[in-house]
């Protein structure tokens, strides 16, 4: 993907002739197309008891799973009433920031205030109103315990974007309500994800499977021509996990601020479904490891 060396100005997803074909035909989209955009966003303002948390990794696949979650809070924080926090523990680049455009002050457990939600405020990064951002260490023991679980009661939806794992990420892990699994759309990601999710069902972790969204994303243009998304996806919902293809858009390769005006059409659309499904997911979930904490944090 393309790094902060790159081009200044930030692309659309959509070249112009396509962005104007949008445009012209928009006016006279089907009734049906209509009707399921509605019902994606009754999804995604299903209220919720208590803040609902989930989890988005990469199932070993090394998928940048940072501007996906940015894809997800965005789509969040526009449709809820209550606030989106969207924590980044991938340590990679770029940022979660950098995509929402907001920078904490402090990571998790190293100096965020958590005694009510003004104060915590002011050691978050603010990307737009109702969604914040902050970022924590995979590693770091008090991050979770001490810095994330007292937040949870301020926040709607929690988000955590994670990488290889480390004590804050299994904490995040064994307390999710739903998971977002980012794949590479590569045959070698298919064959881990494959496996990966074989183990599960055998560990008999069966609801975690059917409580995860497996995103397929094509991060950079053919990176593998042999891959057969259709195949893959196929093969995947087999497990009873749902499976969304997101392809390739020129904008989000750019690595710098996500603008939701400038993605494409299609990743538009993808966006809605997966963070509806998610959504779905989590607000279903139920067991004692779906506990919730504190409040559902209402916007003021």
């Amino acid at each position: 993907m393309t790094g902060a060396t790159g081009p200044t100005k930030a692309v659309h997803g959509d070249p112009w002739p396509r962005r104007l074909g949008r445009t012209i035909v928009t006016p006279f989209l089907p009734t049906m197309e209509v009707a399921d955009t509605l019902e994606v966003r009754r999804r995604l303002q299903r209220s919720t008891a208590t803040g609902r948390r989930i989890l988005v990794d990469d199932f070993g696949t090394g998928a940048d799973t940072a501007v996906v979650t940015a894809l997800i809070a965005r789509v969040l924080a526009h449709h809820r009433r209550d606030r989106v926090l969207a924590v980044d523990a991938t340590d990679r680049r770029p940022l979660l920031g950098t995509r929402l455009d907001a920078h904490a002050a402090y990571a998790l457990g190293e100096g965020v205030e958590i005694g009510g939600f003004e104060q915590a405020a002011q050691s978050l990064g603010e990307a737009s109103p109702g969604l914040w951002t902050v970022q924590a260490a995979q590693r770091n023991e008090d991050a979770y315990a001490a810095g994330l679980l007292p937040l949870f009661r301020f926040f709607g939806v929690t988000l955590v974007a994670v990488g290889a794992g480390g004590a804050f990420v299994d904490a995040v892990a064994d307390t999710a309500h739903a998971r977002v699994r980012v794949v590479r759309a590569t045959r070698d990601a298919a064959r881990l994800v494959g496996r990966g999710l074989d183990r599960l069902i055998r560990e008999g972790r069966r609801p975690e499977v059917e409580s995860s969204v497996i995103v397929v994303f094509d991060e950079d243009r053919h990176e593998d021509p042999g891959f057969d998304a259709a195949r893959v996806t196929r093969i995947i919902a087999e497990s009873g996990a749902e499976v969304v293809r997101l392809r390739y858009d020129r904008h989000l390769a750019q690595g710098r601020a996500l603008q939701m005006r400038r993605v494409a059409a299609a990743t538009h659309r993808t966006a809605l479904h997966i963070a509806a499904e998610a959504m779905t997911r989590a607000v279903e979930a139920a067991g004692p490891r779906y506990a919730g904490t504190g409040g559902r944090g209402e916007r003021t």
